[in-house]
C-alpha cells in the first residue's frame, strides 16, 4: 500500500509504497468486480452475541492531556472461537462545547492511531466541540501486535527490481522468511487482522464509547475502514469524512499498476518544478535521479554509518510523492550524493539525506501488519514466478520506482493464509451524506479513486482539491472549513467546492 508522512508537526497521513486494495479476481492480472457487497446484513448480526464494556479510561503514560483505555474483542468476529485480543484507545477531551465524539484513523495499514491522535492532528475547531477518539488498530501499537519484525529490514534493504538470478533468490527467500515468522510467532493475528473485521473493531468502539452514531474520519487507507463499516453499519453512521481514497472496486494488480503510474508522474512534476527555478541545485534533476539510480546498482553511496543503495533511493523518491515539502529535500539529496560518488571525495556522508527519507517512511508503522492486511483483504500473485511477472510489468512502466512499488509486498506471494477478499461497490443506501475528498495531485491514492467513489455512494459528496501530495486535509482553507462545517453542523456542499 502507500504509507503517509506528517506534514508538520500537527499533520500525518499514512498509505504505504503500494497502497492495494479489496480486490475481486485472483491471480496477476484479474479485473475488479462492480457489485454490491454485503457480508453481513445488520449491526446486530456482524457483532451477534458480544456486549461493551464500560471503559476506564485513565492518564496516558506518555501522553499528557490524554487518557487511554484497552478494548477486548474476539480475535476473528466471523468465527469466534472464545479468543481475544485487546484494542488500545486514546481520546483527547472536547475543549468546549462538547457536540460528541469523532473516531479517527490515520490510515496504513500499520499506524499506530495512539500516535497520530497524541500529534494533534485535527482542526482546533473540531477539537474544541468533539472528543477525538483514535486507536491502533488489531495488530498494531499498543493493541495486541505483531513481533515478526526481526527480518524485515533486511528484507526492505534488498535491491527491489533484481536483475540478476542470485538477486532475485535472495528477495524471495527474504520475503518468505518474513511470512514464515508471522505464522510462526502469531499464529492467531496472521489470518484475523482484515479490514471487515478492523471495521467490525470500529462499530465495537462505538458501542462501547456509548455513542449513538458514529462520527468519522479516516485518511488513506482508513477511507477502506470508513467504507467497509458503511457497507455493514450504514444506519449507525452521523457522519463521515474519506480523505485520500481507496477505491474498494480495484484488485491488486490494478491499482498497484495505478499508483506506479501516478508516483512516476509526480516524480516527473518535481524534476519540471526543480528546472524551473532558478536556485535547483542540478541542471537537470531527472538526469541526476537516473545517475545515482545507475551508480547504486553497481555500489551504495556512503550514509554515515548506512549506505543507500537501490533500495534506500527509490523508497525516499516515492517518500517525497507524499508532500510537495518534501520535493527541495530529495533535490539537495540527490546533488549531493551524484556529486560525491562522481568526484571520490566527501566525508562518506552523502547519502545521509536519502538514508533519513527512506528511514521516515519505513518508521511510519509496523511493516507486518502493513503486509498482513493486504495479503488478506485482496487475491494477489502467488509463488515467485507468478510475482515476478507482476513486478516485470511494473518495471516498464516506470524503471525508476516500478520496482519497490511491486516488490514491497512481495511478502503475499507467500503469506501462509489465503486472502479474504472484500470486494466490490460500497452503495450505503442508508447512509448519511459522506464527504470524499480527492486531491489531484494525490499519487498514493489517486484523485480517480474518490471521483468513482463518491459516484458509487449514493450519498457521496465529492470534495476536489487541486494540489500535490496525499491527502486533502491541512492543505487548503476551502477544504478544511467544508470538512468542518459539515463535521459540527452536518452541513453538506450543494456542488464540489472545487478548492484551489
Amino acid at each position: 500500500m502507500t504509507r503517509t508522512r506528517p506534514r508538520g508537526p500537527r499533520r500525518l497521513r499514512f498509505v504505504g509504497l503500494s497502497t492495494l486494495v479489496a480486490v475481486a479476481s485472483a491471480g496477476c492480472g484479474g479485473a475488479g468486480v462492480d457489485r454490491p457487497t454485503s457480508a453481513i446484513d445488520s449491526p446486530s448480526e456482524a457483532l451477534s452475541g458480544w456486549s461493551a464494556p464500560d471503559l476506564a479510561w485513565r492518564p496516558c503514560a506518555d501522553a499528557s492531556g490524554y487518557e487511554c483505555t484497552t478494548l477486548e474483542v474476539p480475535v476473528d468476529w466471523a468465527a469466534r472461537d472464545g479468543k481475544t485480543i485487546e484494542l488500545a484507545l486514546g481520546r483527547h477531551q472536547a475543549t468546549g462545547k462538547r457536540l460528541g465524539t469523532l473516531v479517527t484513523n490515520p490510515g496504513g495499514p500499520g499506524a499506530s492511531g495512539l500516535q497520530f491522535l497524541f500529534g494533534g492532528p485535527l482542526q482546533d475547531e473540531l477539537s474544541e466541540r468533539f472528543d477525538v477518539v483514535s486507536w491502533d488498530p488489531r495488530g498494531v501499537g499498543e493493541s495486541t501486535a505483531f513481533d515478526c519484525e526481526e527480518n524485515v529490514g533486511a528484507f526492505l534493504a534488498l535491491d527491489p527490481d533484481p536483475d540478476t538470478a542470485a538477486e532475485q533468490q535472495a528477495l524471495d527467500a527474504r520475503a518468505e522468511q518474513v511470512a514464515d515468522d508471522c505464522e510462526r510467532k502469531n499464529p492467531d493475528l496472521v489470518g484475523a487482522v482484515g479490514t471487515d473485521n478492523v471495521a467490525r473493531d470500529l462499530e465495537a468502539i462505538r458501542l462501547a464509547l456509548g455513542e449513538e452514531q458514529l462520527s468519522y474520519i479516516g485518511f488513506s487507507y482508513g477511507t477502506l475502514i470508513g467504507l467497509r463499516y458503511l457497507d455493514m453499519f450504514a444506519p449507525s453512521v452521523r457522519a463521515m469524512v474519506l480523505d485520500g481514497v481507496m477505491d474498494p472496486t480495484k484488485s491488486f494488480t490494478d491499482l498497484l499498476r495505478q499508483q506506479t503510474i501516478a508516483f512516476d508522474a509526480s516524480l516527473n512534476r518535481l524534476f519540471d518544478a526543480c528546472g524551473r527555478r532558478a536556485d535547483c541545485p542540478v541542471d537537470d534533476l531527472a538526469a541526476t535521479y537516473d545517475s545515482v539510480q545507475r551508480k547504486v546498482e553497481l555500489s551504495p553511496i556512503p550514509a554515515g554509518s548506512h549506505q543507500v543503495g537501490p533500495a534506500q533511493l527509490e523508497t525516499a523518491a516515492i517518500y517525497a510523492g507524499y508532500d510537495p515539502a518534501l520535493w527541495d529535500d530529495l533535490a539537495d539529496a540527490l546533488a549531493t550524493a551524484d556529486a560525491a560518488s562522481s568526484t571520490g571525495t566527501g566525508d562518506g556522508t552523502a547519502g545521509t539525506q536519502l538514508w533519513n527519507m527512506a528511514q521516515s517512511y519505513y518508521d511510519l508503522g509496523g511493516y507486518a501488519a502493513y503486509a498482513a492486511v493486504e495479503c488478506l483483504d485482496s487475491p494477489h500473485p502467488t509463488g515467485s514466478g507468478a510475482y515476478r511477472a507482476f513486478s516485470d510489468e511494473l518495471r516498464k512502466l516506470s524503471p525508476r520506482v516500478g520496482g519497490s512499488i511491486a516488490n514491497e509486498m512481495l511478502v503475499c506471494a507467500y503469506w501462509p493464509v489465503a486472502p479474504d477478499p472484500v470486494v466490490g461497490t460500497v452503495i450505503a443506501p442508508e447512509s448519511s451524506p459522506t464527504l470524499v475528498l480527492g486531491n489531484r495531485g494525490d499519487s498514493a491514492t489517486p484523485y480517480e479513486n474518490s471521483v468513482a467513489v463518491a459516484e458509487a455512494l449514493e450519498r457521496g459528496r465529492l470534495v476536489s482539491y487541486d494540489g500535490d501530495g496525499h491527502t486533502s486535509s491541512g492543505r487548503s482553507d476551502c477544504v478544511d472549513n467544508t470538512v468542518n462545517d459539515y463535521l459540527v453542523n452536518l452541513t453538506v456542499p450543494e456542488r464540489d467546492p472545487d478548492c484551489r
